[in-house]
């Protein structure tokens, strides 16, 4: 499992069609299925960001092509985290 944290901040295109933005979630849910993801969880914000997206994307290139349709639509700004286990983190800092 690959999770990623996606910070982003909706442009204004996408407060004019703000009545839609249910249906453009679950569309954004079938698209990361068609690429094999999933979302573990999606959160509106007050505050920096408009939206935290947690998801599992174990391709990377797969990852590539998600941020390419986003970007393709103009409509978010994003910053895109890869994660690292905690368990892997604690393993690495033993050995150090």
């Amino acid at each position: 499992m690959a999770l990623y944290v996606m910070l982003g901040n909706l442009k204004s295109e996408a407060f004019d069609m703000l009545d839609g933005i249910e249906e453009r979630d679950r569309k954004l849910a079938d698209i990361m299925e068609s690429l094999g993801g999933k979302i573990v969880g999606l959160y509106y914000m007050i505050g920096r960001y408009d939206f935290v997206l947690i998801f599992d994307m174990p391709e990377k290139e797969n990852l590539v092509k998600l941020l390419a349709i986003l970007g393709k639509h103009g409509s978010v700004r994003t910053e895109t985290l890869e994660t690292i286990p905690a368990d892997m983190f604690y393993r690495i800092s033993k050995a150090i």
